[in-house]
């Protein structure tokens, strides 16, 4: 409270509101908060299992060592992040979200069907778009959460996006590889992932 006084004094800081209390979602907010929490999860449980089992995948099902292409996911992802701000805040979230929902599906759907003898360009060109696709997910998925709240849930709903997102981590690889131990097949992975 001195500091804050004092720093108003010298004219270094405006006085600035009181943070917003707490508020009640409705039952239609609550829905949404759900479902968004529940896309969240599924967008980690399909692109951590690939990041994943992908080395493993990579030496049994393509037949070569383990290369770079999460390596260029991550590149990708990391070029895109800025751009992928930029778009939501000309077309809106949910549709630059939807859009990299198509991109990620699309890149797994198409790498279901690569196997030993498989371009190796074409695979590196579907981790970038996966990348892509990630990017523009997650950099709009989480305002999308802390948006509903005030400014004082802010670290609350901050832990409902962390907790979906971990929770989706820690299960993913189980899953994944509890269905190519069920189904005996590795090719079961990117199929698994794009659902």
């Amino acid at each position: 409270a001195e500091m804050q006084q004092t720093t108003q004094e010298l004219g270094i800081e405006e006085n600035e509101p009181q943070q917003a209390a707490s508020r009640k979602l409705s039952k239609s907010e609550m829905k949404s908060l759900l479902l968004i929490l529940a896309s969240i999860a599924l967008w980690y449980i399909g692109y951590n299992a690939i990041t994943s089992k992908y080395s493993l995948y990579a030496s049994r099902v393509l037949d070569m060592d383990y290369n770079t292409t999460l390596l260029l996911a991550q590149a990708a992802a990391i070029v895109s992040y800025l751009p992928a701000g930029m778009v939501a805040s000309k077309i809106g979230r949910r549709k630059t979200i939807l859009a990299g929902v198509v991109m990620l599906t699309s890149a797994f759907a198409i790498a279901s069907f690569l196997r030993a003898g498989s371009s190796v360009l074409l695979m590196n060109v579907l981790f970038c778009l996966a990348g892509i696709g990630w990017a523009t997910i997650n950099v709009n998925s989480f305002p999308m959460v802390v948006e509903m709240c005030s400014g004082a849930d802010i670290g609350k709903y901050t832990g409902y996006y962390y907790t979906a997102s971990m929770a989706a981590q820690i299960v993913t690889p189980v899953l994944s590889g509890a269905l190519m131990d069920l189904t005996g097949r590795m090719t079961i992975l990117f199929p698994y992932a794009a659902i």
